[in-house]
């Protein structure tokens, strides 16, 4: 029976890891669509490149989760300094006061509060932090592509959506695997 399962695990796997290079291919071509249409320096630009990000992350989160090397994961306690200086708390602040958590993440974590669920909350971190960091990395990369054509204004505009869409919820998710690390180590 188990060596059933696997297989068919496996094809899931699969065609997970096809939905998601395949929605990323496609977000390069709207992205590179867009930028001979609208141009880089248009607002309009920006906000579809952070549209195609965020809606990017549920279809390449899991697949990346499975394939991205374990240490990449791995938040050290060296980083909680920064991060507080950087102001990631306050932000995971924010979105429990907005309400964001409560009716956005919380449903997609599959974390009921215990030890034992801890490994759940484990994979959604990495899922989220995979997601979050191919989104900031379009945003990083398009946004110096710009500044290499001469659009500075574009540049900015293509950076400050991925740094609030993108990488503030890489660096929350590394936040949330400090918090979480000592109690790994009691379960």
């Amino acid at each position: 029976m188990e060596q059933h399962r696997e297989p068919q695990r496996r094809r899931h796997t699969l065609a997970e890891e096809a939905v998601g290079v395949g929605t990323l291919l496609l977000l390069c071509a709207v992205a590179a669509y867009g930028w001979n249409v609208i141009g880089p320096d248009d607002p309009l630009y920006a906000v579809m490149i952070a549209c195609g990000t965020f809606g990017l992350g549920p279809w390449i989160g899991k697949p990346l989760e499975h394939r991205a090397p374990g240490g990449w994961f791995r938040a050290h306690p060296v980083e909680r300094r920064p991060l507080r200086l950087l102001g990631v708390p306050a932000f995971g602040r924010l979105l429990e006061a907005s309400g964001w958590n409560r009716m956005v993440v919380d449903p997609m974590r599959d974390f009921g509060g215990s030890l034992s669920d801890l490994p759940n909350l484990e994979r959604h971190l990495r899922g989220t932090m995979s997601a979050h960091g191919v989104g900031f990395l379009v945003h990083l990369l398009l946004s110096l592509a710009a500044a290499a054509a001469g659009h500075s204004v574009g540049a900015l505009w293509l950076l400050l959506p991925g740094v609030v869409l993108h990488l503030y919820p890489t660096l929350l998710q590394r936040w949330i695997s400090l918090r979480i690390r000592p109690l790994r180590c009691r379960g």
